[in-house]
């Protein structure tokens, strides 16, 4: 099916846990380590890009993967910006419904919860079209071939509509187009190879799909053709590692460092040049003079944010966690992130809000089962993230809940994408951090458990990544708390130094 058929445009957010069937399946071990206790805040995360498809779609299996889950739900469409808004508002920001069909593969636990498992391509159906509807007390069955063989109703939802809007956009903002799940409705029906589906929901409609009877045959993505800097980089950077001489100056034709700002009421697309910041008509700005601006251009669809945790062992270490066996990935939302020199609100009852300077990995061409020895090639440039967190927020084994996460404006990024051509060498950059000047933070690149190859590859190793898609690397150990006022610095050698100030955030 075509992209025209899917009926949104935004972020794709969910929600775990929030139908009583659900926490009722889950049992005695929410109480059990590693949970401790059954969640307080949603359980939310998110559906990229890659895993939209639309009504009547097939989705093809891997082969080592023999069955699926399918959970019905609906999903929330957004007509306008929406944070903080109270209970009996929230339906006034809502344009309508859509029915989805939600794919992952069975998996045991809902920690973090897990990529791998629900971020396949396909794997979120959406219907084909937004409608509104009294889903107060509806009924949802799912049908696998001529039997129903799951049916609920809705009212057993935890978090209706107005209350599941009020509690999240509490503390993280949607824009118009976005969507918001509700979770799954009933329990998840397992499905295999050939069977069809079919998710109705009472007043709203129906989605549709079909298991393919065969396996996936996965077509990986031909180095070459991106950035150049596959093979050959790591020539490069052997010989220069090699060799007692300078390193020669990086970089290549059209190579450059890209922002973007506002300024005198209009949008523009900036250089470096000494040091300034270079408009398309010549002139320069001091960097302190514009608003700066997230230094990526407008993707065709929501770009995804991956974003590691614990990869680096003096960081997991420094938390009292084991280091991870494989990559610990969570994924954010677009409305997380704010340009360099902006303002990053902090909760009236944090006790500890921390930074995290990260090397981000920017994608520049599409990307499947890419294998490590040509990541670089698919790689267009890097930037700098600090991704702050509210550790007040963690929820044991449910974290990195995205009210620690995903609260709008904790992400700044930038000041610059620099092109790939600009870096010989991205697993040898120091990172430092600064609060009010004093440096509180200091690493390198080298120390990263999993590296920036292995994480492209382990990315499309069972998604495809796109253009203008986002790696957040992790960060190493240094974190301190950062009190309203603070002003801090995040620097990754050669790719630039990121300024941020702390505010009271007043609407708590």
């Amino acid at each position: 099916m075509s992209d025209a058929t899917i009926p949104i445009d935004g972020t794709v957010y969910a929600v775990l846990l929030n139908h009583r069937a659900a926490v009722d399946a889950l049992g005695d071990a929410a109480n059990e380590k590693p949970y401790g206790r059954p969640p307080v805040a949603p359980v939310l995360y998110v559906r990229p890009a890659n895993t939209w498809s639309a009504d009547g779609t097939t989705v093809a299996l891997p082969a080592e993967i023999d069955a699926v889950e399918v959970e019905a739900t609906f999903g929330i469409v957004f007509d306008r910006a929406t944070s903080h808004v109270a209970v009996d508002d929230a339906l006034a920001h809502v344009r309508g419904y859509v029915v989805v069909a939600d794919l992952t593969v069975p998996h045991a636990s809902v920690y973090r919860p897990a990529v791998r498992q629900r971020n396949r391509d396909g794997f979120c159906v959406i219907g084909s079209g937004v409608f509104d509807a009294d889903l107060r007390d509806a009924r949802v069955t799912t049908q696998v071939g001529d039997e129903i063989v799951a049916s609920a109703t809705t009212a057993g939802l935890l978090r209706d509509v107005p209350a599941l809007i009020a509690e999240v956009s509490g503390f993280m903002r949607f824009d118009a187009g976005d969507v918001l799940l509700v979770g799954a409705i009933g329990t998840p029906v397992r499905v295999g190879r050939g069977d069809l589906i079919l998710v109705e929901i009472e007043g709203l409609g129906a989605v549709s799909l079909a298991i393919a009877p065969t396996p996936e045959t996965i077509v990986p993505s031909p180095p070459g053709g991106g950035t150049g800097r596959g093979r050959a980089q790591r020539a490069t950077v052997a010989r220069l590692a090699a060799s007692p001489l300078p390193n020669p100056p990086p970089g290549g034709e059209g190579a450059c460092r890209k922002g973007r700002i506002a300024w005198q009421g209009a949008i523009h697309d900036v250089t470096e040049h000494e040091g300034r910041v270079l408009l398309a008509d010549g002139r320069t700005l001091d960097e302190t003079q514009p608003i700066w601006l997230p230094p990526l251009a407008p993707a065709p669809r929501p770009r995804s944010i991956y974003a590691l945790g614990l990869n680096y062992a003096d960081h997991a270490k420094e938390l009292a966690f084991k280091a991870p066996d494989e990559p610990l990935v969570f994924m954010k939302g677009a409305s997380s992130l704010v340009g360099h020199r902006g303002v990053t609100l902090r909760p009236r009852d944090a006790t500890y809000m921390h930074y995290e300077c990260e090397l981000v990995v920017v994608i520049g061409r599409a990307a499947r089962a890419v294998k490590r020895d040509d990541a670089y090639d698919f790689i267009a440039g890097y930037t700098v993230a600090n991704d702050y967190a509210i550790r007040d927020y963690l929820e044991n084994w449910y974290r990195p809940n995205l009210k620690v996460k995903n609260r709008e404006g904790t992400t700044p990024i930038g000041p610059w994408l620099v092109d790939a051509r600009l870096v010989d060498d991205p697993m040898d950059l120091a990172l430092t951090t600064r609060v009010d000047g004093k440096v509180t933070q200091e690493g390198s690149t080298r120390d990263m458990i999993f590296d920036v190859p292995f994480l492209v590859e382990y990315l499309s190793s069972f998604l495809t990544l796109q253009p203008g898609d986002l790696i957040l690397t992790g960060t190493p150990e240094g974190l301190v708390d950062t009190p309203v006022g603070a002003v801090v610095e995040t620097t990754v050698e050669g790719i630039g130094t990121l300024v941020n100030t702390i505010a009271a955030d007043e609407r708590d």
